[in-house]
């Protein structure tokens, strides 16, 4: 099987949950095929070299100005709204991208092209002579809805209103383009499956590398907890900024030595200033998440914002750290409430959570044991890709 992978970026560091995802899932299809792949970014990086090291062929694309900041960015924004298409597909689609697409797929007789990001799938519209998948890391749709539930401000609330109806549009007929798509959940491929399509679609969840996230015999800080990942992601920030303003207040009323630690990369400057407030620890990028998690007594997860399912609960499970996640946070994922997990919602429900666990390691233990134990069974990377390869031969010989 000869396949083409269209993305945004090539997929390393794995500082982010997509990125872990697209590369550990690449990386268990090139044992089964001939995988080559598109995207923007430099020829001569580091992140080229990560995935020709795996065995994949890669073709770079100058990238278009995604800068989200300055007056050509607010420009961009102004201009969009003079489109059908939503921001998230005008600011990524450039005729070079195309152009080189069109010329891969004339050359290189691809068996299969994978979409790794749904926008992208407005490079499948048209494109003739291979067969395609959409791969869904989210309902971007879900997205926005929850960006617009969760605004306050007047004028962004309404930009963003526009931008919903515009990606539930686009969402609603880019699976059409195609002759497959995957989820990561059941409910999203259920979404999916409701567009209307012609297609079974599958779901292939998000995993973890199980070996390289581990328990560790280091002895957390009674009173910590940690969150993980990229803090230039929206629904990320909003999950730190209501932990750090509504959460730990209750929680530092009863343990006035709890601590709260953020790792991830590019936080926002919004994000760097809440260092400056007592019990609350801003790394930045971080070479290694590992450290920071084994020092850690509890993983909390609140966000509010969000959509597919989150590789920091799997990432902190596989290292035996118990976590409490808002209802959202948890979405996607095959968890069970009080088993393998705490599940609560509301910021008084989350502090009383985390100060229970606090006093309760040995609750807290049983927990950890548990989803340490479900992401060995259930989310190997391995497994996942061997799930994928299989819906890749199914759509290639569906007539």
């Amino acid at each position: 099987m000869k396949i083409l992978i269209l993305d945004e970026e090539f997929p390393w560091p794995l500082n982010n949950g997509k990125r872990t995802r697209s590369f550990s899932l690449t990386r268990a299809l090139a044992t089964h095929a001939q995988v080559s792949y598109l995207a923007y970014g430099d020829a001569g990086s580091g992140a080229v070299s990560a995935l020709e090291e795996i065995g994949v062929r890669c073709h770079a694309v100058d990238p278009p100005d995604r800068r989200q900041s300055g007056p050509r960015f607010y420009l961009r924004l102004l201009l969009n709204l003079f489109s059908s298409l939503p921001y998230i597909v005008t600011s990524h689609y450039t005729e070079r991208f195309a152009a080189e697409l069109e010329r891969l797929v004339t050359s290189e007789s691809y068996d299969l092209v994978i979409c790794e990001w749904s926008p992208y799938a407005i490079f499948l519209r048209g494109l003739t002579g291979v067969r395609s998948i959409v791969v869904a890391h989210n309902i971007e749709s879900l997205i926005w809805a929850r960006y617009e539930e969760n605004e306050t401000n007047p004028l962004r609330r309404w930009y963003i209103g526009i931008q919903k109806r515009k990606v539930e549009s686009f969402e609603q007929a880019c699976f059409a383009w195609a002759n497959g798509a995957t989820a990561v959940s059941h409910a999203e491929a259920e979404v999916i499956q409701g567009y209307g399509v012609d297609y079974r679609v599958e779901t292939v969840e998000n995993g973890v590398d199980v070996d390289f996230f581990r328990p560790t015999e280091d002895q957390p800080d009674s009173a910590s907890m940690i969150f993980s990942g990229a803090m230039d992601w929206r629904p990320n920030q909003d999950a730190v900024e209501y932990l750090v303003h509504d959460i730990l207040p209750r929680i530092r009323e009863s343990e006035p030595e709890a601590e709260f630690r953020v790792v991830g990369r590019e936080p926002s400057a919004a994000i760097r200033e809440l260092d400056h407030i007592d019990g609350v620890s801003i790394t930045g990028t971080v070479d290694d998440v590992r450290p920071y998690m084994a020092r850690a007594a509890l993983c909390v997860v609140p966000l509010r914002i969000g959509g597919g399912s989150r590789l920091k609960i799997l990432a902190a499970m596989a290292m035996g750290k118990p976590v409490i996640s808002t209802s959202i946070g948890a979405e996607g994922l095959d968890v069970t409430d009080a088993s393998n997990i705490i599940i609560v919602d509301g910021a008084e429900a989350i502090a009383g959570a985390v100060l229970e666990g606090f006093r309760d390691p040995v609750r807290m233990a049983e927990i950890a044991t548990a989803g340490r134990r479900l992401v060995e069974e259930q989310y190997r990377w391995e497994s996942l890709g061997a799930k994928l390869h299989a819906y890749l031969q199914e759509t290639l010989e569906r007539p």
